[in-house]
């Protein structure tokens, strides 16, 4: 049987060292790994927030913008609410010089308020309307022999009128909606010069001028039940 040798001097002399110098080093290696990866979060978490500011900086801007928009819209409602306004009291003038010529008083204020209720259905409709149709609008109410006047002025303006609300944007209405058979509410219509307030609604004369969402730019002009 060979003897053994002895163990050759020197082969695991330093394994102890090598295994404390790792037991030293691998903490310094997890801590700078740590601090490197607390530095890159930090940078993270700050170029974060400089998008974040620069997001809400963005936001702030849309929302004036369409605050600017709104308030110029509005502006530009109010104008042609105002145009509106002057071509309603024209038609219901030139109804008014219509009806004139019926001598019998009743007769001369049911013809005023019916034709004008006539035209501003004909040519506040959803479709434009011709010329022509004014007068065959009248002619419903007056019959046959009886004449409107030319209208050319007054179709000019009304077709203005509604081209400059389409260039406006947003959903405009002319409101012909009644309560019929309540009692007006003064807040939410005018009335007809000679409807009486205490007595049931009958007829949406000229419509409310309307941007969809929001309170009526023009109240709706109605009229009421004759009284006893």
């Amino acid at each position: 049987m060979p003897a053994q040798q002895p163990p050759h001097p020197g082969a695991h002399d330093h394994e102890p060292e090598q295994q404390e110098d790792s037991r030293r080093i691998l903490p310094w290696k997890v801590f700078h790994e740590v601090r490197a990866l607390r530095t890159e979060v930090e940078s993270l978490r700050a170029e974060r927030e400089d998008r974040q500011g620069r997001l809400d900086k963005l936001y702030e801007v849309v929302h004036s913008l369409r605050a600017d928009r709104t308030t110029e819209l509005e502006s530009a409602h109010n104008e042609t609410a105002r145009g509106y306004v002057a071509l309603r009291d024209q038609i219901v003038g030139r109804c008014a010089d219509v009806a004139a010529a019926i001598p019998d008083r009743y007769g001369r204020l049911e013809t005023h308020v019916r034709l004008a209720a006539a035209l501003f259905r004909t040519v506040l409709a959803e479709h434009p309307a011709a010329e022509e149709d004014w007068h065959g609008a009248a002619a419903r109410v007056l019959g046959g022999d009886a004449r409107l006047g030319t209208v050319t002025d007054l179709h000019h303006q009304t077709a203005e009128l509604r081209a400059d609300i389409a260039e406006l944007g947003g959903v405009h209405r002319w409101n012909f909606e009644l309560h019929l058979g309540r009692t007006p509410d003064t807040h939410l219509y005018d009335l007809w010069p000679w409807a009486e307030e205490s007595e049931p609604l009958t007829l949406c004369v000229a419509p409310a001028y309307q941007v969809v969402g929001r309170t009526p730019h023009v109240r709706a002009l109605v009229h009421t039940a004759i009284g006893g």
